[in-house]
């Protein structure tokens, strides 16, 4: 007689299996996120990461598909799973948004927000840096990074039709703010002044925020 099947006892096997697979996915990802930003895209091979990850070149093929795979999953886990929960209405009430929400005046709005943007620009410019190298040589991150200028264009508008369009200066329409923002705020931007010349976090923070009053919102 055929013996019966627990069924709570292989719901949790499948849930192990799982959470292990998470797991070596967590450990695979993270291993390329080092390697990409110590070595860029083009001096990192899948057969490094599967080394530093400590798994065969294998289980990242089949998982991820490859090195573009691999870039793809990087950007996942920082710069869309960073940004993700500022935009979900479960977490508004606790979010920063909800912060500048409860703050008087557009002035004091925009160099909260301004310094928030400094917090996202040093947890993902790497990775957008890595993403420029990367462009030089495939396609596929060419139409990556447009995307991803689209993308944080559209959160920059946003946030400046929520928190001061009713402030900016004469003749600037928040179309235009939110350009001027972009540009400003920049993963490029940040960069250039941290890395290329040295700013600290602290220097490109304030230059942001009073650039930005300035040419958002003109003399006090």
């Amino acid at each position: 007689m055929a013996r019966a099947v627990n069924p709570t006892a292989r719901k949790y096997r499948s849930t192990v299996r799982t959470e292990q697979a998470q797991l070596t996915r967590r450990r695979i990802l993270d291993a390329a996120h080092r390697l990409f930003v110590a070595n860029g895209y083009a001096g990192t091979t899948v057969n490094a990461v599967a080394a530093e990850a400590g798994v065969v070149a294998e289980t990242i093929y089949s998982t991820l598909g490859g090195k573009r795979g691999l870039l793809e999953g990087v950007i996942d886990a920082t710069i869309v799973a960073y940004l993700a929960p500022l935009h979900d209405p479960d977490h508004d009430r606790s979010s920063r948004w909800a912060e500048i929400d409860r703050l008087d005046g557009a002035r004091e709005r925009l160099r909260v927000w301004a310094e928030f943007v400094c917090q996202i620009l040093a947890h993902t410019s790497p990775v957008h840096a890595l993403i420029r190298g990367a462009a030089d040589s495939e396609p596929f991150a060419v139409k990556l990074r447009e995307r991803l200028l689209r993308e944080r264009l559209a959160d920059i508008a946003m946030s400046i039709e929520r928190y001061v369009s009713d402030a900016l200066r004469p003749g600037l329409t928040v179309n235009q703010a939110s350009e001027r923002a972009c540009a400003l705020a920049s993963p490029e931007m940040h960069h250039l002044l941290t890395v290329e010349l040295g700013w600290t976090a602290r220097q490109h923070q304030e230059w942001l925020c009073d650039l930005l009053e300035v040419e958002l919102l003109g003399p006090e």
